[in-house]
């Protein structure tokens, strides 16, 4: 089920930017309900077990900046191997220095000295400096400041002085280390030299395609609305708005049930993560009734209402527990592969033609080349020693193949 939580993460990590930005919009305009939490008891009482205990306080301290360093470190050199583990701990009581004094020294300009310090480190372990590490280290540590201005000035205040606050850097921290152990899974899952994040050249495309697909389907439906008999058509108009009531209904039944566990916004954010992500993972899940939908949809809503962090200490904890919602339901939903097509991208075309083909045998090189490379029947006829028509006879059986899966 977890064998691609790859999409997982990336999805929780852009829908938790886009509420972070969202919610950056609101503060702007006034509307300032996503703070910390700085008077929770618990918090509190740790706040003082910290000022009592400096040497679990420093370690505490250490972790996310250790964290950061390891993460800037691995993806700018490309290298999570045991090397940078060891070259970053060497680097532990030296960076705990500079961060000590770097206020006292650099002042203002701190940040800027903090960059420069990690350029060092990353030059000093590869001992040099090419266009594609200086690439991912300029992308990342420029992700990782935004992320954390963005954050401090959505939650805490609007500066970028250094947050002197126990328990204020705890909770920002919290998203924080989050984020970057996102940022890390999801850069060596990838396996290449780019960057996670980086929004490529089909991420555009396939927006495009399914923009103009909504609107052909829009235009269609309504097209086939416009040709049916009168009473088919108040049949239609009388199911949208039952639905539309009922589905209304339930969505008040659940925020109405997390507001008698005081976790009301929360939940409006969980819902709004599985709504926003609700299509990344293919198509949804729905059980045999509505009546069965109502039931297990307000379940399960409580019981992630009952597991999430308040907003006064995560944003990203409730968004994670939505797009989790989302990617576990389309896991219960037949799986429909698309046929291969010329220009399709190469993740798609894997997913569909590694069902029916090993990736090492000859009728895939022949469906990559054709499909993905573009290459016409005749040159591979002549490549791999088949007359054009065999060359067409395989493309057809394996697109053949994969239609059958979807029956």
């Amino acid at each position: 089920m977890f064998k691609d939580y790859n999409k997982y993460l990336s999805t929780s990590l852009k829908v938790y930017l886009f509420v972070l930005v969202c919610v950056l919009i609101m503060k702007l305009v006034g509307l300032d309900y996503f703070g910390l939490d700085i008077s929770n008891p618990i918090m509190l009482k740790i706040e003082v077990f910290l000022e009592k205990h400096w040497i679990i306080r420093d370690i505490i301290y250490l972790i996310p900046l250790v964290l950061t360093q390891y993460v800037i470190l691995t993806i700018s050199s490309n290298d999570n191997s045991k090397k940078t583990i060891i070259y970053n701990t060497l680097l532990i009581p030296i960076y705990y220095l500079f961060e000590s004094y770097k206020i006292k020294f650099f002042g203002t300009f701190s940040i800027v000295a903090e960059e420069i310090y990690f350029l060092v480190i990353v030059l000093v372990y590869n001992k040099k400096l090419n266009k594609h590490i200086l690439k991912r280290f300029v992308n990342l540590t420029l992700i990782l400041f935004l992320l954390q201005v963005i954050s401090t000035f959505t939650r805490f205040r609007y500066s970028i002085v250094y947050v002197d606050s126990i328990i204020a850097n705890l909770l920002l921290n919290l998203d924080y280390i989050i984020s970057l152990i996102i940022i890390y899974k999801m850069h060596f899952k990838k396996g290449d030299c780019k960057l996670c994040y980086q929004v490529d050249q089909y991420s555009f495309l396939q927006m495009k395609a399914n923009l103009k697909n909504l609107l052909k389907r829009l235009q269609k439906n309504l097209l086939n609305f416009k040709a049916k008999p009168k009473k088919i058509k108040t049949a239609i108009l009388i199911y949208l708005f039952l639905s539309l009531i009922w589905n209304t209904l339930s969505v008040v039944v659940i925020l109405f049930i997390a507001k008698l566990n005081n976790t009301f916004i929360e939940c409006i954010f969980i819902l709004s993560s599985f709504w926003l992500s609700k299509r990344t993972f293919g198509k949804a899940f729905h059980l045999s009734s509505m009546a069965q939908c109502f039931i297990v949809s307000n379940i399960t809503y409580y019981i992630l209402n009952r597991i999430t962090t308040p907003l006064g200490i995560s944003i990203i904890v409730p968004i994670m527990l939505g797009v989790g919602l989302s990617y576990v339901t389309s896991k219960f939903t037949k799986k429909l592969y698309k046929p291969l097509y010329r220009g399709m991208p190469k993740d798609l075309f894997d997913e569909s033609i590694l069902k029916v083909e090993d990736k090492n045998s000859i009728k895939y090189n022949i469906c990559y080349e054709y499909y993905i490379e573009k290459k016409i029947a005749i040159n591979l006829s002549m490549k791999y020693n088949y007359s054009e028509a065999g060359i067409r006879k395989i493309l057809k059986n394996v697109n053949k193949k994969i239609k059958e899966l979807n029956k």
